[in-house]
């Protein structure tokens, strides 16, 4: 298959592994996390769901772990934890937060 008929979102992930988007995020690229938004975000949104059940808070916390995630990008470092793991943990912890609040 030639690099013409490869999807560009295909293209995008061979040459930007999420950690190279989380190392541009250090270096206050927006758009990188706006990336790892696209291709995370359904899933962090999902858990934050479940904990809340409730779909504006459930938004609200993945918008916040995604602002946090951007704030400690610097601070990641790869083989730790996988970036997908890296920030379900800080959506996990955004949402039970808001759940706490909630009580």
């Amino acid at each position: 298959m030639s690099s013409a008929t490869v999807s560009p979102a295909v293209t995008d992930r061979r040459i930007r592994p999420d950690h190279d988007l989380v190392a541009r995020m250090a270096l206050g690229e927006t758009a990188a996390m706006e990336e790892l938004r696209a291709r995370h975000g359904r899933t962090a949104y999902t858990l934050a769901f479940g904990i809340l059940m409730d779909a504006a808070g459930a938004e609200h916390a993945v918008s916040e772990a995604f602002l946090e995630a951007y704030r400690l990008a610097a601070r990641f470092t790869p083989g730790d934890l996988t970036v997908l793991a890296w920030l379900t943990s800080l959506t996990r912890r955004r949402a039970e937060a808001l759940a706490a609040v909630r009580i």
